[in-house]
């Protein structure tokens, strides 16, 4: 008889996966087999890496299987030169991942983006379509981003790249993360450790710059409204409603592009939906998926 309260180990088949790029650490959690459905791949966000997703993996790792890579120049995946993977755009990064998805041998996954990763996820989508069943948007950063004073002046031409390397310290990292937060108390100092270890890596800092540069252009953002509306999978957005990162008519701007996508509010919410309201997250999740074939 299982005592109560109990919890079976989760399968973990977490790895270095090589790809042309490099290597990309990811978290290969949950069942395997065909009868968990299809994967669900979660891409994070921007400063941080897979990490941020592990409030929501208890729950969904008991019934599907979750691919949590570190993007290319985060976490423990490598971080090559922005000059030699087209300044990490996110077209490039939902390259990359389509790649994992082959190395993986998976025709076909259910996506969850947030932030960054739902730019990166939207170009996936966009260029495979036939690679993703369903597709959540959670706090979605897929048009120009209105940046603080301290991003305005790490995009100055020629002096921008110093400015984040020298200046972007780990009280600024803790800034963002609280910022990202309704409830800044949440952000505990092994939480910033973490986050500012990865970033502090040789390389890190400039991979997140090219990001932030990809971002901040309105060009490269502007390209984002045409994939929108051209996606065909079943989506849903999600969004903090007190989210003080990203402008929260972006979560209206999103669902008006997306032919039949759905909205929902997570009340007394930040924008780091997955770590401030796991369970919130895991029901929608569980709703928009559905349960395991």
């Amino acid at each position: 008889m299982k005592p109560p309260g109990y919890r079976p180990a989760i399968p973990d088949r977490s790895r270095l996966v090589s790809l042309d790029f490099g290597r990309l650490y990811l978290r290969d959690l949950g069942p395997a087999g065909a009868a968990a459905g299809p994967p669900l791949l979660l891409i994070h966000g921007l400063l941080v890496f897979g990490y941020a997703f592990r409030a929501v993996v208890p729950e969904l790792a008991g019934t599907h299987r979750l691919l949590i890579p570190d993007l290319p120049g985060a976490g423990d995946s490598d971080r090559p030169p922005p000059v030699h993977c087209a300044g990490y755009s996110p077209t490039w990064l939902a390259r990359v991942l389509l790649a994992l998805l082959d190395d993986l041998g998976l025709e076909r996954v259910d996506v969850l983006g947030h932030s960054w990763g739902g730019a990166i996820a939207v170009c996936l989508a966009d260029a495979a379509p036939e690679r993703v069943r369903r597709l959540i948007l959670a706090d979605a950063t897929c048009f120009a981003m209105p940046l603080p004073l301290e991003g305005r002046l790490a995009l100055v031409p020629g002096v921008g790249p110093y400015v984040f390397k020298n200046l972007y310290r780990r009280a600024a990292l803790a800034h963002y993360l609280a910022r990202a937060l309704a409830d800044p108390s949440l952000l505990g100092d092994d939480h910033l450790d973490l986050y500012w270890d990865r970033l502090a890596r040789t390389g890190g800092r400039e991979a997140a710059y090219a990001m932030l540069t990809q971002l901040a252009n309105d060009e490269r953002m502007g390209a984002m409204l045409p994939r929108l509306r051209a996606l065909t999978c079943d989506t849903l957005v999600i969004w903090g409603e007190r989210d003080a990162i990203v402008p929260r008519e972006h979560a209206e701007r999103l669902r008006d592009a997306i032919a039949g996508a759905g909205l929902v509010w997570i009340d007394g919410c930040g924008h780091a939906v997955a770590e401030e309201r796991p369970a919130a997250v895991t029901a929608l999740v569980r709703r928009h998926l559905g349960a395991p074939a």
